[in-house]
């Protein structure tokens, strides 16, 4: 159907963009209710629509209509929309075939089909029409309903009419994959076809001259049937269609023996086939064909599907997989913002052409109406035969954008089981994973900067401090020996937190940290000990800079007043220092517990005073706290 409009369209002059309504990688069903597009896909590009049965709700197509765009509907009717339709002639079809069963002497004729679909409904009540001028009353009781329009709804209906007793002698089904999985259950229950019942299916699908016995149907022309709605189309477009009409396209009844006609009956029978060489020849030919189409392409998906799958060694997004299929060319859409309706906006991401090599970033951003870009519609006029196919990259709840790709229509693949739908679902699955990997990554970073840094003011933390710290004093050829350390406790914090509370008191420590920060500039590290207690590492002072004139700088930062809480706070600091190159085989514990001790002992002599540390002041701090042990 779509290479029958592609090539009316073609004819003309103008490009084809089919847009995929569903989810890729939708399961193979039947629509209850019609989809709503959430965006309006390539509507600054295209003149019309054509919709291939319930593709979009009717309240889209009103959409469209009202921007003056005509819609043409194939196969199905909503009753709100004032468009043409075009149809197959279900009633010429089905009209002919149940006479032929009548012809064969049955009166007890079933039907079985999906009544969901507005096509099976209309050959149902001509199937009634067409007992009834022949006299038959047609029974409620032989009307069997299939689930859907697949070989498992024919299925189903067997089983059903095996369940009833087989009350027909023969059954009119709705479509041939109906009437695939009817024969089989009728076959596998040991019913003898056409004998104990006659079956005659509706398409004429390639397969039905290959069942057993060989399926009479009736033969519609999708490819007339998409032709023919295209001109339709076209003539809408230009002015010349006239008011909206219904437009039924010829059917005609195609005789093999599943109606219970003898194989010598009719042209182009089973035995005929036999009798001739190069008819064999011929079929030998068309199933070697296949088979190796089958074989490139379960090779090709396979590795498609690889390729998608390894999204974590080369991005996907970049569309290089593209170079394994059939595409002349693609392009990927990303949505910039969190997918909901509308004419969003997407980035162009990927890029393939198969005749040159396309820098990613060379196509500007585009709004949903104006995806696919024009670059890609050229690329579809440039290729006879081609046109450009859009699915959305989403599954289920995961919407990432949309793909396009220029394309030939794939004849071979099973409806709802195109190649393309299996790269969108691959590539969604694929942007999944990325994604998860970032999280992931993510997660990664913050538990190391949480294991690294102290949550409140974004300095190293005391563990962190150690290790840089250690990294500074490690014996080697690179050991500085004007390493320093810096020990800050701020005076009187705990009454700032009891009085203003811990919010004001959290405010303090951040700006403390920013000071630190902002007066070491590169010739040290800051890092929070914990509390109201910080650690600073010197380990690149020059020449105009000495440990003790850093602390001194840095106390005359500090205690600068805070303007917090509307009032000036004053938070003073004592600072202890402790000089690497005064301490033996100096590790970094080591140097950490002596600048603490440094502190302790300027703290002790009066508030906000700083001192460097010596050994006789461990021992002085030792002596006073065996003094606070001793009992009175």
């Amino acid at each position: 159907m779509i290479e029958g409009i592609a090539q009316v369209a073609s004819d003309a002059g103008a490009a084809v963009v089919a847009v995929q309504t569903l989810d890729a990688g939708t399961d193979q069903l039947e629509l209850a209710e019609p989809p709503h597009p959430p965006h309006p896909l390539a509507w600054d590009h295209a003149a019309g629509f054509v919709v291939i049965v319930n593709a979009a709700s009717v309240k889209y197509l009103n959409e469209i209509q009202a921007t003056g765009r005509p819609v043409v509907v194939v196969s199905h009717e909503f009753p709100e929309l004032d468009c043409p339709t075009v149809f197959p002639d279900n009633r010429v079809g089905v009209r002919a075939a149940v006479e032929h069963l009548i012809r064969h002497g049955h009166r007890r004729i079933a039907f079985a089909g999906f009544m969901g679909a507005l096509d099976q409904r209309e050959r149902c009540e001509t199937y009634r029409q067409t007992l009834i001028e022949h006299g038959i009353t047609p029974d409620p009781d032989l009307i069997f309903e299939a689930h859907d329009n697949q070989k498992a709804g024919g299925e189903g209906a067997a089983r059903a009419m095996l369940a009833a007793g087989l009350p027909s002698t023969a059954v009119l089904a709705g479509t041939d994959l109906n009437a695939i999985g009817m024969i089989q259950v009728l076959t596998a229950a040991g019913c003898r076809l056409p004998e104990d019942q006659a079956i005659v299916g509706f398409d004429d699908l390639s397969d039905s001259s290959f069942t057993e016995p060989r399926l009479t149907t009736v033969r519609q022309s999708l490819f007339k049937v998409g032709a023919t709605a295209a001109e339709v189309l076209l003539s809408a477009i230009d002015g010349t269609g006239g008011a909206p009409a219904r437009h039924e396209v010829a059917t005609h009844l195609v005789i093999r023996e599943s109606c219970g006609c003898p194989a010598d009956e009719f042209p182009g029978s089973h035995d005929d086939a036999v009798r001739s060489p190069e008819t064999l020849r011929a079929q030998g030919r068309s199933q070697y064909r296949e088979r190796t189409r089958l074989q490139l392409a379960l090779s090709s998906q396979y590795d498609i599907s690889l390729d998608l799958l390894r999204s974590h060694e080369e991005d996907p997004r970049k569309l290089g997989w593209l170079r394994r299929t059939p595409a002349r060319a693609g392009c990927l859409g990303l949505w910039t913002e969190t997918p909901g309706s509308g004419d969003q906006p997407l980035d162009i991401v990927g890029q393939f052409h198969r005749a040159s090599s396309l820098p990613v970033g060379s196509l500007p951003p585009v709004r949903a109406s104006g995806f696919p870009p024009v670059a890609i519609l050229d690329a579809a006029r440039a290729e006879p035969g081609s046109l450009t196919f859009v699915v959305p990259v989403r599954v289920g709840n995961r919407d990432w954008g949309l793909l396009a790709t220029v394309d030939c229509v794939d004849l071979q693949a099973a409806t709802g089981r195109e190649p393309i739908n299996q790269w969108a679902a691959l590539l969604t699955v694929a942007l999944d994973y990325q994604a998860v990997l970032r999280t992931l990554r993510e997660q990664e970073e913050q538990l190391r900067a949480s294991a690294l840094y102290d949550h409140l003011t974004g300095l190293p933390n005391r563990a962190h401090f150690v290790q840089l710290l250690a990294a500074a004093v490690a014996p080697g050829t690179e050991r500085r020996t004007d390493v320093a350390v810096l020990f800050v406790d701020l005076d009187g914090f705990k009454l700032i937190n009891d009085t203003f509370g811990h919010a004001v008191g959290d405010q303090i420590l951040v700006e403390v940290a920013e000071r630190l920060r902002a007066e070491l500039g590169g010739h040290g590290t800051a890092a929070r000990f914990g509390g109201d207690e910080f650690l600073v590492l010197l380990d690149a002072l020059d020449d105009g800079h000495t440990p003790t004139t850093m602390a001194q700088r840095l106390q005359s930062a500090l205690n600068r007043p805070h303007r917090l809480a509307g009032q000036n706070l004053v938070v003073t600091a004592s600072i202890g220092v402790a000089l690497a190159h005064d301490v033996p085989a100096a590790d970094a514990e080591s140097l950490v517990r002596d600048a603490d001790t440094a502190m302790y002992w300027a703290k002790s002599r009066r508030t906000g005073g700083r001192a460097v540390f010596e050994p006789s002041m461990h021992d002085e701090m030792v002596a006073r706290l065996r003094a606070s042990d001793t009992p009175a």
